[in-house]
C-alpha cells in the first residue's frame, strides 16, 4: 500500500517550496508597506490642507476686522467732522 512520498521526499518538496513561499512574505511585506507609507503621505495631505484652510478662513476674517475697524475710523470722522460744522 503506497501512502504517497516519503518523508525524504515531502521534506525535499517543502525546501523547494521555502524560498518561493519567502518570496511571496516579502512581496506581501513590500506591498503592505508601501501601503502604509501611501497612507500615511495622504493623511499628512490632508492635515496639510486642513491647515491651509483654517490660515484662510483666520485671514479672511483679520481682513473682515480690519475692514470693520476701518469703516467705523471713517463714520467716526464724519461724525466729528459734522459736529464740528453744526457748532457755532
Amino acid at each position: 500500500m503506497d501512502s504517497g512520498p516519503n518523508p525524504a521526499e515531502r521534506n525535499e518538496a517543502s525546501q523547494k517550496q521555502q524560498p518561493e513561499k519567502n518570496a511571496h512574505e516579502a512581496q506581501d511585506q513590500r506591498r503592505q508597506e508601501a501601503e502604509e507609507r501611501l497612507e500615511r503621505r495622504q493623511i499628512r495631505q490632508e492635515e496639510r490642507e486642513d491647515r491651509e484652510q483654517v490660515r484662510q478662513e483666520e485671514r479672511k476674517e483679520r481682513e473682515q476686522v480690519r475692514r470693520e475697524e476701518r469703516e467705523d475710523r471713517k463714520r467716526e470722522r464724519e461724525k466729528a467732522r459734522g459736529e464740528d460744522e453744526s457748532s457755532p
